[in-house]
């Protein structure tokens, strides 16, 4: 495995910022301890320079001007920024589990629309605080306090001009876009519970046996076994049959199931040798028009084949005859097929929209940081450095 190096920079100057409301100037003391990795020592160090540069470039503390309370655009800006981001990541981390629950069939989507919402929810009450939080909401406080930090020797202070007017600095009108970018992102939370409103709205039944939940005539749903089997990797294969019974009338039902073939030889770590598994079995309804909105019930019949440890460094091929009956309460015809469309694309056009709008979010924030003047260095001394 290849070595990886660390190198650290140990960051201590002046920074210097001009005032964007009074046009005073006023600097703190700059401490940051940045490393930077890398294959070998020299670019581990290379590493640690460059982002000890974006860090003198772009980080800021957070101090108001001792003249007139202004907290700097890009001392807002960054925070913004930053907190979008990680808003960002991690609904993108949640909603990726959230999808992968649901591609296995895991986790019932009906329960997911409900679980992404509230992702969707938290994000946006997140993004909401953050685009709304602003340290320049007191600017009279913000002198005080500037005012004992001077005293103290944390701030060096050249003063500007108080009488200048900053209440359009402290308290700036958001821009159209910068609006419509947070009303989407309540747009967002809305479109993730659309599933669950359309499938109220149209009256079909919830299945909580079958996934997907909402199963009509023509509809293909998968259906667990109600015990489990201990194989090597969790390997198995089955043959099924299904029938489905409505009163006295029997229709056959087309199934399917899992089918891996594991041949003669597993090569398998100690942990995979004895594996938990439930087994499925994949049915396609009668696609009979009488059967829409009647309670059936179907029988499952699962002959389940799994490779079993024998011994250290053998395995034997075992069987078990599984059965089950789970009753359903049918949608009209294709609503299954209707409703998991519908969980799909207003799923994945929810997070789309919440995600792209964090990016915007992150983008005006970062256009906010650019508003300040350039800020300059001073070494310990005095010298300037930046």
């Amino acid at each position: 495995m290849a070595k990886t190096y660390t190198s650290t920079i140990q960051i201590r100057c002046w920074k210097h910022h001009q005032c964007v409301g009074c046009e005073g100037s006023y600097a703190y003391e700059f401490v940051r301890k940045i490393t930077g990795t890398g294959g070998t020592e020299e670019k581990a160090s290379k590493a640690a320079n460059a982002n000890a540069e974006k860090a003198i470039a772009s980080d800021t503390d957070l101090h108001p001007c001792p003249t007139c309370g202004l907290f700097q655009p890009d001392m807002i800006g960054q925070r913004r920024a930053q907190r979008a981001w990680l808003v960002f990541w991690c609904a993108l981390v949640a909603f990726g589990v959230s999808l992968i629950l649901a591609s296995a069939y895991t986790v019932q989507i009906d329960t997911l629309t409900w679980v992404v919402a509230g992702i969707g929810a938290f994000a946006a009450a997140a993004l909401w605080k953050i685009n709304v939080w602003n340290p320049n909401s007191n600017v009279s406080s913000n002198v005080t306090r500037a005012a004992g930090n001077v005293a103290a020797g944390k701030l060096l202070h050249q003063p500007g001009d108080a009488s200048r007017p900053v209440k359009h600095l402290a308290m700036p009108a958001k821009s159209a876009f910068h609006k419509v970018t947070l009303l989407l992102v309540l747009a967002a939370v809305i479109l993730a519970a659309m599933p669950e409103v359309v499938r109220a709205s149209r009256g079909w039944p919830i299945n909580s046996t079958a996934y997907p939940p909402v199963a009509g005539p023509g509809d293909h749903v998968r259906i667990y076994m109600d015990g489990k089997i201990e194989s090597i990797k969790s390997y198995w294969r089955g043959k099924a049959d299904a029938r489905i019974r409505e009163g006295t009338h029997i229709y056959p039902a087309t199934t399917s199931t899992n089918q891996k073939d594991w041949g003669t030889t597993i090569h398998a770590k100690s942990s995979e040798k004895s594996s938990s598994s439930t087994p499925w079995v994949g049915v396609t309804l009668p696609n009979e028009a009488g059967l829409a909105g009647k309670a059936v019930n179907c029988d499952i019949q699962l002959n389940v084949q799994f490779p079993q440890m024998q011994g250290s460094g053998t395995f034997t091929t075992a069987s078990k005859s599984m059965q089950r009956t789970v009753g359903l309460n049918l949608a009209p015809v294709g609503a299954g097929t209707s409703y998991t469309s519908l969980w799909w694309q207003y799923t994945l056009a929810s997070m789309a929209l919440l995600l792209v709008c964090s990016i915007f979010l992150v983008r005006i924030a970062r256009a906010l940081q650019r508003q300040a003047p350039p800020t300059k260095i001073f070494t310990a001394d005095g010298g300037a450095s930046k």
